[in-house]
């Protein structure tokens, strides 16, 4: 997969089910393809934004229902691929996980030896393009009780293995009702001007 050496990215990932693509829309405004079940698109989507500029809809890497281990291991190569051969031109990382399941589904792979897919996949962001992605933390609305607390879990247990000392940034979003969509739009703003781009979508409501 080959690109303009001065063309950057705007890169999203998360696992099936995370609510991606609807982050994605809520943000841009953009009609974004997706499958009637998640995981069933699994090709790295590109959309131009602006002038060297373009959004890239990761795959939804993991295990889907109803799908072979040789199609998920595709998909993982495939994410894997592009994120080693561009890694120098990706602006932002915007990685999407499900607040109201991350911590139980975590502890139960964790439990069994197994690395959660979500901390797999942001470790791997932060060493191949040398900065932590924005954590997007979303169904909000799906917590009941303290989700502040909860939220407070969530990032402990990212930044346990995080690469950089700063740890990442985690913001709850709600894809379904809006809640901390302005915010995260305003930190992909701020990322991206420091950059020197002007995001086409910082209007949308």
């Amino acid at each position: 997969m080959l690109h303009e050496m001065d063309e950057r990215f705007l890169v999203f990932t998360g696992r099936p089910n995370a609510g991606k693509s609807s982050i994605i829309r809520k943000i841009t405004g953009l009609n974004i393809r997706s499958g009637k079940r998640p995981g069933t698109t699994r090709r790295v989507s590109i959309y131009p934004l602006s002038r060297g500029l373009s959004l890239v809809d990761m795959p939804g890497y993991g295990r889907i229902t109803g799908a072979s281990i040789w199609g998920t291991s595709q998909v993982k190569d495939e994410i894997l691929e592009f994120l080693e051969s561009q890694g120098e031109a990706i602006a932002l990382t915007i990685h999407v996980l499900d607040l109201s399941t991350f911590m139980e589904v975590s502890e139960r792979l964790e439990a069994k030896g197994i690395v959660p897919i979500d901390l797999e996949m942001i470790q791997y962001i932060g060493e191949t393009t040398g900065e932590m992605p924005v954590v997007a933390a979303n169904k909000l609305d799906k917590l009941k009780g303290d989700w502040a607390s909860i939220l407070s879990e969530v990032k402990n247990r990212i930044d346990e293995d995080a690469s950089s000392k700063t740890g990442c940034m985690v913001l709850p979003v709600s894809a379904r009702t809006g809640e901390g969509i302005g915010a995260l739009k305003d930190v992909i703003h701020r990322k991206l001007a420091a950059e020197g781009f002007r995001t086409p979508f910082s209007n949308v409501k």
